[in-house]
């Protein structure tokens, strides 16, 4: 880390050059999320300051998501969190806050399966031939969620042969197959990533993710489409917007 100084005439208060010089740091030095950041004493020689000075600008990158205090273990750079609406009918990506222009999806692979267990449930076991898409999710920071997909192909005929990385399947679905949706159930909860989603995800099996499973529904109440996404916990947060009547 290199010697920063503040300016001691300027009009912009001290703290506020120490989180900009902080935020500095962290780009000059390349640092990424989850990669820890001076301590206090170590912010004091660096920029020349006192540390109730130091606290103040740590506080405030803390508040503002920039940097993560992990009680005797130190100070790190936080993963930028994605907003994911809870009451859309949107695909996960297009459920996403409309800041987010940086988003990639890649198909790990897609593949016709047959089912009679939790996939077939989901339907009603009306029929039990679906196409699985299972995708990464990714961002400048890495990848943060894998999504699983299953399409009955008594539905969607052909679908499989329409996937790629730049397709929305949920686009295909409101303009090729005009399939309209209506109602969606999900269900939200911690787990422990199994070991294929630790490999995608770069993660570790003690990780905790979040699993959504979304169940959306057709004009004439069936079910129309299941997903089941992971997310990495750090780099998500959901929030609900919705009118408020009497």
């Amino acid at each position: 880390m290199n010697q920063n100084s503040v300016d001691l005439d300027s009009p912009i208060l001290l703290y506020e050059q120490i989180k900009a010089g902080i935020k500095e740091l962290i780009k000059t030095n390349n640092l990424k999320p989850g990669d820890k950041i001076p301590n206090e004493s170590e912010l004091c020689g660096i920029f020349d300051v006192s540390r109730i000075t130091i606290r103040r600008a740590i506080k405030e990158l803390s508040e503002e998501g920039v940097i993560e205090v992990i009680r005797g273990k130190g100070t790190f750079v936080r993963a930028s969190k994605k907003d994911l609406h809870l009451l859309n009918l949107k695909g996960f990506t297009e459920g996403l806050s409309t800041e987010e222009n940086n988003i990639e999806k890649e198909i790990l692979h897609k593949r016709i399966i047959t089912d009679d267990g939790e996939i077939a449930k989901a339907f009603l076991h009306e029929q039990n031939e679906f196409v699985e898409l299972v995708r990464l999710v990714k961002d400048a920071e890495g990848p943060f969620s894998v999504d699983y997909a299953y399409l009955p192909l008594n539905i969607y005929p052909g679908i499989q042969d329409l996937l790629d990385d730049s397709v929305s399947t949920f686009a295909l679905i409101r303009e090729t197959y005009k399939v309209p949706f209506t109602k969606v159930k999900k269900e939200i909860e911690y787990v422990h990533p199994p070991t294929e989603l630790c490999k995608y995800l770069g993660i570790n099996k003690t990780s905790s993710v979040i699993l959504v499973k979304k169940l959306i529904y057709g004009p004439d109440g069936t079910p129309v489409h299941y997903s089941k996404y992971y997310m990495v916990g750090e780099r998500v947060k959901f929030y609900i917007e919705a009118d408020y009547t009497e």
